[in-house]
Formats: structure tokens, C-alpha cells, sequence
């Protein structure tokens, strides 16, 4: 393998561009003219150090119950209220925390 040309100059060793008429040294053999050993393959370019494995910060997701007096009022009433279902007081309590 080491008597191959390069496959991207030809065996020249640099590159030109056709725009400018610059050259530079060819990126598959660094301006030797042969292929490069490719024993190296791809290689792992994940994040392996262990500061990106920390856990996420928990974000606040607000008011667990109403903030204010009236909020926290009609909060008991809605709880305490006989005539209601139960998921009819869960989506009235949700409703009186996000407003």
C-alpha cells in the first residue's frame, strides 16, 4: 500500500485551485505523494469527559399552588366543594395556578 499514489493530488503531493492558481500540500498525504496509512480509520469524536455527564439543572416549573389571597381562597372552596368531580376541582385548581 505504501507504493500507491495518492488518490486526491495524483502522486504530486500539493493541491491547486483553479480560481486563485494557489497550490497547497495535499490533505490525504501531506504533500508525500502516497496514500496515507489508513490504519487509523474513524475515529470516536464523542464527548467522553465526565463534566458532559453531569445531570441537567432542574428548571423551576412554577407555582406548585396560588400565590395570592384570593387565589389561595378560591383554592380551599373549589377543594372543599361536595358538588364537583374530582378531575372538574383538578382542572379548576390547574386553571386558578396559571392565572
Amino acid at each position: 500500500m505504501d507504493g500507491e499514489p495518492c488518490r486526491l493530488c495524483g502522486g504530486d503531493g500539493r493541491i491547486g485551485n483553479a480560481l486563485g492558481g494557489s497550490s497547497a500540500t495535499c490533505p490525504g498525504c501531506h504533500g508525500s505523494g502516497r496514500r496515507a496509512e489508513t490504519s487509523f480509520g474513524f475515529h470516536d469524536v464523542t464527548k467522553t469527559k465526565p463534566s458532559h455527564h453531569r445531570p441537567a439543572v432542574a428548571t423551576s416549573t412554577g407555582p406548585k399552588g396560588p400565590t395570592t389571597s384570593e387565589g389561595v381562597q378560591l383554592a380551599l372552596e373549589v377543594s372543599a366543594s361536595a358538588v364537583l368531580a374530582e378531575d372538574a376541582k383538578t382542572r379548576l385548581l390547574a386553571e386558578i395556578v396559571n392565572h
